[in-house]
């Protein structure tokens, strides 16, 4: 019976020893110039900072990806999430997690970009790609060919390899398919979701949301477990020139995350 014991014990030390947990998120920041196409001019980057950074602190994601945004506001989000570095546009927990390396993409088609980090944590090694494409769905589908080639190449150790990002189009495209194919979306595959709307609202909090998906993370095959799959859907107060307050959205797009354990 003791032996039995025993070996238990050892069987569950070794596989929490080789388990890794990790909080993966997604976040469209919306430049200034993308502020004024929608809602009524008052949705800021000066007033949207602060917020936005107090809900990632208090979240403490171990990698971000960032989309869409200016060098001004990669700066400012820098400098207020303490925790935090940045592997070009991708964010990651200093205390929580060590860069090896990172770069971009070469040559992709015109309008997208992605970046990738290679990352770890407690000595287990992933590669993250953050994408960000136009919304159009040829240049998606022929983006979305680049990346898996270009992981190929880059990834040749066969590490678990994550992709987050805004893809452009929906969950119905042919974009979303070829990609879901190789890296299976984690909605599908999250045992718990919390999610209430699509993943844009373009900063209008009474809009009749709809429920189509354009930012995503895609996960490994093989391997993993994901726990939890949500938006974040924090919010802030502005007071008008007649003393009422407006709640606001942080951006025009809500951030996407996930939840997920890693397993040798």
């Amino acid at each position: 019976m003791k032996k039995t014991i025993s070996s238990l014990v050892l069987s569950l030390m070794a596989f929490c020893a080789s388990a890794q947990d990790l909080y993966l998120g997604s976040f469209y920041v919306t430049t200034p110039d993308e502020e004024a196409l929608y809602g009524d001019g008052g949705d800021k980057w000066a007033t949207r900072r602060t917020p936005i950074c107090d809900m990632f602190n208090f979240e403490q994601p171990d990698v971000l990806g960032l989309q869409s945004y200016t060098s001004t506001q990669l700066s400012d989000l820098i400098k207020r999430m303490t925790n935090y570095k940045a592997a070009g546009d991708i964010l990651y927990n200093k205390n929580t997690l060590t860069l090896d390396s990172c770069n971009v993409v070469e040559d992709m088609p015109e309008g997208s970009t992605c970046s990738w980090a290679r990352l770890q944590k407690d000595g287990t090694a992933f590669y993250v790609f953050n994408i960000c494409f136009p919304t159009d769905n040829n240049t998606a589908i022929s983006s979305v060919t680049k990346i898996r080639s270009a992981i190929a190449d880059v990834n040749t150790e066969s590490l678990p390899c994550f992709i987050v990002g805004f893809l452009g189009v929906n969950e119905s495209s042919t974009a979303y398919s070829r990609l879901n194919t190789r890296y299976p979306d984690c909605y599908t595959k999250a045992s718990v979701v919390s999610t209430e709307f699509g993943t844009v609202n373009n900063f209008d909090l009474e809009a009749n949301h709809g429920t189509e998906r354009f930012d995503f993370i895609f996960v490994p095959r093989t391997k993993i477990t994901v726990k939890a799959y949500g938006q974040l859907q924090y919010g802030y107060y502005t007071k008008d020139s007649d003393g009422n307050y407006k709640r606001r959205l942080l951006s025009a797009h809500f951030p996407v995350m996930a939840k997920v354990t890693l397993t040798q």
